[in-house]
């Protein structure tokens, strides 16, 4: 019982922020206007200057990187293709339907609450690595294969496949997130250290950016609503929020044997619900959106109780 109630006492401030952001913006407290100016600091400004001073004090990592690879994204890869099979075959939807249902399986939404709860559970400097070793590579898997995924079974654009794998890749290369990884990293290899001045504005940006992610995470929940397809919603929430995890944990665990903060922190990205990314999948295609848009807000809100647990299964108290 103690241990539930020292998870819930890290939990409940994270899902609490989100739920004024929420409501700010429900309410008009928050106009929309001013909700995307918001999103946009924190994408562009306070978490890459997170990002690139953790990683510019990053130590040397503990175990393969390949392994943690290969338990997070074969975790999503196992829980996007249950969700693909049991849209296609017990529901019976069309491929494109299923493709962009399996993408929100396994897609995480990793900067704006994943980030949050492994610092929150881990601290910065002991979730560094393995943090770093997923997100390095998470935009890019992820935008790729569902790129090429949605594609290939999508009637509609076949034609048009090398376009948007070119958009993809040139949002990628100019994410601020993806630079303020590598600009940290790359920095750190000059040994300079960071200077005072430069340490401090750096200090107050990081303490500003995961409260600030969480307010813009609630904000941007207005936008989607709780209700749509329940079928796929229901069978993206199973995946993304139980099976994910699950196997994520078994992989980096018992498979692989990475250490306990390196599973903790796959464990807890894979746990966090549908990414906002997948909306624009779907938005793209116009394939989907109402189970896509129910599953990311409904998936938030559940997500405290699965996140919960995962974290008390994991003992994240005892550390």
């Amino acid at each position: 019982m103690q241990a539930m109630i020292t998870i819930l006492g890290v939990v409940a401030p994270v899902f609490a922020i989100i739920a004024l952001g929420y409501f700010s913006a429900r309410t008009g407290l928050v106009s929309e206007h001013i909700g995307r100016l918001i999103s946009r600091f924190v994408f562009t400004v306070a978490i890459p200057a997170m990002l690139f001073r953790t990683m510019a004090t990053i130590s040397a990592p503990a175990a393969s990187p390949w392994a943690l690879w290969a338990s997070y994204f074969g975790g999503a890869a196992i829980s996007g293709a249950v969700a693909v099979f049991v849209v296609r075959s017990v529901f019976k939807r069309r491929s494109d339907e299923a493709s962009v249902v399996g993408l929100g399986s396994g897609y995480s939404n990793t900067v704006l609450l994943g980030l949050p709860l492994v610092f929150s559970f881990l601290g910065e400097t002991e979730a560094a690595v393995p943090l770093f070793i997923i997100l390095s590579v998470n935009l890019l898997v992820m935008t790729v294969v569902g790129t090429l995924f949605v594609e290939w079974t999508s009637s509609k654009a076949h034609d048009k496949l090398a376009s948007h794998l070119w958009q993809a890749l040139r949002a990628l290369i100019t994410n601020p997130i993806i630079i303020g990884l590598v600009a940290g990293l790359t920095y750190r290899t000059t040994g300079l250290g960071l200077a005072e001045p430069i340490e401090w504005v750096l200090s107050w940006l990081s303490w500003i950016a995961i409260p600030s992610a969480l307010f813009a995470m609630g904000l941007a929940l207005n936008r989607f609503g709780f209700t749509g397809d329940v079928p796929a919603c229901a069978t993206i929430l199973a995946c993304k929020l139980v099976l994910h995890p699950a196997i994520v944990w078994f992989l980096s665990s018992v498979v692989f044997g990475l250490p306990p903060i390196w599973v903790a922190v796959a464990v807890l990205f894979a746990a966090a619900p549908t990414g906002i990314n997948v909306f624009l999948f779907a938005s793209r295609y116009g394939i989907a959106l109402p189970a896509v848009s129910a599953a990311i807000t409904l998936g938030t809100a559940l997500s405290a109780l699965t996140i919960s647990f995962a974290a008390w299964a994991l003992g994240l108290h005892l550390l």
